[in-house]
C-alpha cells in the first residue's frame, strides 16, 4: 500500500513516467524509509492503472532510447488515495513504511476524517495500560520499550492531529 500511496501522491502532483516517479522518490531520500527497487515500481504501476485508479497518458520518444508512459491519476485513483490515506491511520499500526507516505500525502485525503483518526488512534494509545514491574528480565525490558515507544507515538500523533486541526480551519 505505502507504494501505491507514492505513486498515486506524485501523480496527483502532475503526471509523471516512471523513471521520473523514481527520481523524485530518491531526491527526497524516500528510498531511506521504503523499498523503492524498479520492480516494486512498475510493479505496482501496473497494479494501479489495472484497478483504474491510474492511466497511461502519452508516450514519449526521447533520442534513440524506447519508448516511455507518461501516467496520470484518475478521477478514481483521487478518491481511492484519499481513503487510503484515512485508512492508513484508522487502522493504528505504527508501521512508518504505511504511516509516512500517508502523512506525505495527507493533504490529498479528507484532513477532517485523519485527524479524528489520528486522535482515536493518540487516545487508544494511552488506554494500553501495562506494567514492565509485573515481568521479569528479559520480559520487563520488552514491556518498558513497548511503553516508551507507546508515549512517543502519541506525542507524535497529537502533534499531527494539532497540526491537521490548524490547517483545516
Amino acid at each position: 500500500m505505502s507504494m501505491q500511496i507514492l505513486i498515486m501522491g506524485l501523480l496527483k502532483d502532475e503526471p509523471r513516467h516512471p523513471y521520473e516517479m523514481k527520481r523524485v522518490m530518491k531526491k527526497q531520500n524516500w528510498d531511506r524509509l521504503f523499498s523503492i527497487t524498479d520492480g516494486n515500481l512498475y510493479h505496482n504501476i501496473r497494479k494501479a492503472e489495472e484497478r483504474g485508479n491510474i492511466r497511461g497518458s502519452k508516450k514519449e520518444q526521447i533520442e534513440q532510447r524506447p519508448s516511455r508512459t507518461v501516467y496520470e491519476l484518475t478521477v478514481q485513483g483521487e478518491e481511492v488515495l484519499a481513503e487510503m490515506i484515512t485508512e492508513v491511520f484508522r487502522q493504528q499500526r505504527m508501521d512508518v513504511s504505511l504511516v509516512y507516505p500517508a502523512l506525505l500525502f495527507v493533504h490529498y485525503s479528507n484532513r477532517e476524517l485523519v485527524e479524528e483518526a489520528v486522535r482515536t488512534w493518540a487516545r487508544n494509545l494511552e488506554d494500553i495500560e501495562e506494567s514492565s514491574q509485573q515481568y521479569e528480565p528479559p520480559a520487563s525490558y520488552i514491556v518498558k520499550h513497548f511503553e516508551e515507544r507507546k508515549k512517543v507515538d502519541r506525542r507524535w500523533l497529537l502533534e499531527i492531529a494539532d497540526w491537521l486541526d490548524s490547517v483545516n480551519d
